[in-house]
């Protein structure tokens, strides 16, 4: 049973939902730029002995705290980490806590999207170095659902649904990115293999415009923003948003 309730917060995870200022930031070369996640649909931990959900929680690297909301589908801005080996831990109000979990080991200059993925008591943290900067439109799926190791993904049309066309296949753990072309308009991006026919398909498609509100013709590239990001996610069957998450990267 939760203990608390979840709120769908960054239902859609917007980058910069949720995290604080971090510390004085490390020398370029010492330092990775990085960006949390959370796609376990549950966090639990030994409650009186059972296994129970914390509720909302708040996120910890290595004993300090760098985003006051971490719940399933929010994400974290970029923050500068030291190079090297940490650890997070997901904490609730009350003291509860899932974690430790080890973080991979972040090779300096370089930048990553890490993701909690798992449930009660395999939680895992998935390390994502983000693809280099290009010119251009470009789709990427980051593959962080343990229940679905392999998925394929492509885009659609965004204003019929329709015209769907399978552009890669990623496996749990992976990031792919494909090429758009020059420019697109009208575009959406889907995973698996029954996209958007009837629900809950329809929470395997996302559009641009459902990332970020301004982007209404849902185009890329879209001002600084040249990538359109997928996560996809466990399906967290508790709340009414996800598996698939997105976001709009250089």
């Amino acid at each position: 049973m939760r203990r608390a309730s979840r709120l769908a917060l960054c239902a859609l995870a917007l980058s910069g939902c949720g995290s604080s200022s971090s510390s004085t930031t490390p020398s370029a070369a010492s330092s990775v730029s990085v960006r949390f996640a959370e796609g376990a649909p549950e966090l639990e931990t030994l409650i009186g002995g059972v296994p129970s959900s914390i509720g909302s929680a708040y996120l910890q690297v290595d004993g300090k705290t760098v985003a006051s909301v971490f719940n399933y589908g929010t994400f974290t801005s970029f923050l500068a980490l030291a190079a090297g080996a940490h650890s997070l831990v997901a904490r609730d109000l009350e003291g509860y806590a899932v974690g430790p979990i080890p973080i991979p080991a972040l090779t300096g200059g370089d930048r990553y999207t890490l993701i909690l993925v798992g449930s009660y008591p395999n939680y895992s943290v998935l390390a994502f170095p983000e693809p280099a900067s290009a010119g251009g439109a470009q789709l990427s799926l980051y593959e962080a659902s343990p229940t679905v190791p392999t998925s394929d993904f492509g885009t659609f049309k965004a204003s019929s649904r329709s015209d769907f066309k399978q552009l890669g296949t990623a496996k749990l753990g992976q990031v792919v990115t494909v090429s758009l072309g020059s420019t697109v308009s009208d575009v959406g991006g889907y995973v698996g293999t029954a996209p958007c026919t009837k629900p809950p398909a329809r929470a395997n498609c996302l559009k641009p415009v459902q990332v970020n509100a301004f982007d209404t013709h849902n185009v890329l590239p879209f001002h600084a923003a040249h990538r359109f990001s997928l996560f996809l996610f466990d399906l967290n069957s508790g709340v009414t948003f996800g598996p698939l998450f997105g976001s709009l990267d250089q």
